[in-house]
């Protein structure tokens, strides 16, 4: 059973409404992983403050010379998250640590807007910074003893901020410039969170009525065709077919509904058909056994002569009724599709041969010629349901083939799975009696022997094994019988017997 999945309209809400909303969560989102520009500005300030403190401790103690310093200002940089420089008066840089954090969460996310390159950083700033001697920041620490700011760059995307601090260092005086820069990828939607929020507020009503709008007029087609399809509960395949006059879906969808409705009217006329025909056929014998018992019954015992002829009739009618009975029901369980039935791959060549010798050695066919050219191929079949079909359309060519007419059979394997051929010498069928062929109760026998449902029932029991039967009848040429079967496998050679009386 399949599982609900809710209701369509509780699903169309929920889209639309969730569209709406998605900015509040964006909003949200951003709000836990940036900062506002007030509070990037002291994180910044606060880590270059800190970089510069420890930087001009490591310059002060100066105990282990160049190299040491420069690992003390490594250090710094790199605990700090900053950029460390000790500069002298003419602009050269003595000592530098520089050690760019890792990329976080926020700068990851950044990379969503900026590309493969990501955001850009305090090394793309330095290079397009001009020269250190040049910088107002290094003048006036020189100067003045002490300089920090913050400055956004690159279109405001990159925050920069920098303490530089004068420092008396081996006899001379130098300035530790310490820098940290805070990436503001997000800063500009952060700084519109309100606005956002109060217009997504606003359109959350608007989508709430554009959502009831939209789901009124997919729904109310569909509410329309389930009550349509529901009026016909009583009288399912009486009245028109279902207006199709709604959107292209629900057209189709009532399309369909026409087109099954259609196939169960079509199914229940052929079984009004299937139960005329057996009541008709039946009628017959019924009568013949009802009009024995009323004999029989009647004042005085009928002659001898009498009851040898009613004696007759009772037989022959007994066998009329279980003739028709079986066929009936073993039709029926063909035009179901033969359920529950195991099937098996055999040999098609084989069976055909052994129906020939059967055929050949019974008295009512003396003196017709069969000949059989067969290529061992396997199908999968029913066995005996598979004999039924193959035997009636035998029989049914025998029968007009006559004494010294001939039955020629071929099993071949041909494209797309396996076929048996049965032609006959005889007159052929009429042009306007082959619709009606493979027809419950159609008999162009002389004499009208037969019951009519041997090729209907050979029919059915081929189609269902995903099969087909056709007949061709050119005229004064006999006719020709064709059952196709789906491919399984396919034999190596063939043989042609010539299985004659008498031979």
């Amino acid at each position: 059973m399949a599982r609900s999945r809710g209701s369509l309209r509780r699903q169309a809400y929920a889209v639309i409404l969730t569209v709406v909303a998605a900015p509040v969560v964006a909003i949200a989102f951003t709000s836990l992983v940036i900062d506002s520009s007030d509070d990037a500005t002291r994180r910044a300030q606060r880590w270059a403050l800190r970089g510069a403190e420890a930087a001009q401790a490591a310059v002060e103690t100066d105990a282990g010379g160049d190299l040491a310093l420069r690992e003390a200002l490594e250090g710094v940089s790199l605990r700090n998250g900053v950029r460390v420089r000790v500069i002298d008066g003419d602009g050269r840089v003595i000592a530098d640590g520089n050690r760019e954090p890792a990329a976080s969460l926020r700068d990851r996310i950044g990379e969503l807007f900026w590309g493969p390159a990501g955001p850009p950083t305090l090394r793309a700033y330095e290079e397009t910074a001009p020269p250190l001697a040049e910088r107002a920041e290094i003048r006036r620490a020189f100067a003045e003893g002490r300089d920090e700011a913050c400055e956004r760059v690159f279109g405001g995307s990159l925050l920069v901020c920098h303490v530089a601090v004068r420092t008396p260092w081996r006899g001379g005086t130098f300035v530790v410039l310490s820098q940290k820069s805070v990436r503001l990828a997000f800063l500009a939607l952060y700084d519109v969170r309100y606005p956002v929020l109060k217009l997504t507020l606003g359109m959350l009503l608007v989508g709430f009525l554009l959502a009831t709008w939209l789901i009124r007029r997919m729904l109310a087609p569909i509410q329309e065709l389930r009550e349509q399809v529901l009026s016909r509960r009583r009288a399912p395949l009486s009245g028109d077919a279902i207006p199709v006059g709604a959107p292209v879906e629900i057209a189709e969808l009532a399309g369909a509904f026409n087109t099954l409705l259609a196939a169960i009217a079509e199914r229940t006329r052929q079984n009004h058909a299937f139960m005329t025909d057996l009541v008709h056929e039946l009628k017959s014998p019924v009568a013949v056994v009802l009009t024995a018992a009323e004999v029989m019954s009647g004042e005085g015992a009928p002659s001898a002569a009498r009851a040898e002829r009613l004696g007759r009739a009772l037989l022959t009618s007994g066998r009329r009724l279980d003739m028709l009975v079986t066929q009936f029901l073993d039709l029926a369980r063909a035009e179901a599709g033969l359920p529950d039935e195991e099937r098996a791959e055999i040999d098609a060549a084989e069976l055909v041969r052994g129906l020939v010798d059967a055929m050949r050695a019974d008295e009512r066919h003396a003196g017709l010629r069969f000949e059989v050219d067969a290529v061992p191929v396997k199908v999968l079949v029913i066995s005996d349901r598979i004999e039924v079909a193959i035997r009636n359309v035998l029989d049914n060519a025998a029968s007009f083939a006559g004494r010294e007419g001939a039955v020629l059979i071929r099993v071949s394997a041909i494209e797309g799975g396996s076929a048996i051929e049965v032609s006959d010498t005889g007159p052929g069928i009429a042009p306007e009696n082959l619709p009606r062929v493979f027809d419950r109760f159609f008999t162009d026998r002389p004499g009208g022997k037969g019951t009519g449902l041997g090729l209907a029932l050979a029919k059915a029991i081929v189609e269902a094994h995903g099969g087909s039967i056709a007949v061709v009848s050119p005229p004064g040429q006999g006719a020709t019988f064709t059952l196709r079967f789906p491919p399984v496998s396919h034999g190596l050679h063939s043989e042609t017997i010539d299985v004659s009386p008498g031979e």
